[in-house]
């Protein structure tokens, strides 16, 4: 997992760069990301959001 892209959670819509999902909970699944706001920690709920990039002028 690419730790600059941004990730939605699929329940409270949080996005964030992938860093700021990391589990914090005791019974989260450690190979997920955990949302922060609402603990969700469903792999499958996350979806990552396409960025586009910006071009010097």
């Amino acid at each position: 997992m690419n730790d600059k892209s941004l990730f939605e959670c699929g329940i409270c819509y949080f996005q964030a760069m992938a860093s700021e999902f990391t589990p914090i909970t005791v019974s989260a699944n450690f190979a997920a990301l955990e949302c922060p706001k609402c603990l969700n920690n469903d792999a499958e709920s996350f979806e990552e959001v396409p960025r586009e990039d910006k071009k010097a002028a």
